[in-house]
């Protein structure tokens, strides 16, 4: 099994445990910190300021871009972000599905749709999030793909 299929399937695990675990977590309220926190990125985005587009990732966050070996860091996700900009329209909308949350850990699934190089794209993503040491709520584990199919080969 491949280390990217390895790393999805501990992730969406994760994901199902989380759900499944039975705690005192405030979920709405922790929704809402990390609604207010996409909102802020999400504005980075459409601006392309690269330091508003990585303020919700962990120092050492993980990002698992489609096409790409895995990423670690926020300093080396800002540098994969600053790369993206010159292919990135002005039309990138996110929007959470589902949320779930469980002591220090939660996640969200959501979908995005935008153009990159003039190309409409649409697709899906994963956020795994952590409560850090000083309460703040960060990305440790992004991972995100197309929905749209590849070009069928023909030989």
């Amino acid at each position: 099994m491949s280390t990217l299929r390895m790393i999805v399937l501990c992730l969406i695990s994760a994901a199902f445990a989380l759900s499944s675990c039975g705690t005192d977590t405030n979920v709405d309220e922790i929704k809402q910190i990390i609604h207010d926190a996409n909102a802020r990125q999400i504005e980075g985005f459409k601006t392309k300021d690269v330091e508003a587009m990585i303020v919700n990732y962990a120092p050492d966050a993980v990002i698992l871009p489609p096409n790409s070996p895995m990423i670690e860091g926020r300093a080396a996700i800002g540098e994969f972000f600053r790369g993206m900009l010159t292919l990135m329209g002005d039309d990138m909308s996110f929007s959470t599905t589902r949320f779930d949350a469980s002591g220090d850990l939660a996640y969200e699934f959501g979908t995005y749709e935008g153009s990159f190089g003039g190309v409409p794209d649409k697709g899906k993503y994963v956020a795994v999030w952590k409560k850090q040491p000083d309460g703040n709520w960060m990305i440790a584990a992004d991972i995100f793909n197309t929905d749209i199919p590849l070009p069928e080969h023909t030989e």
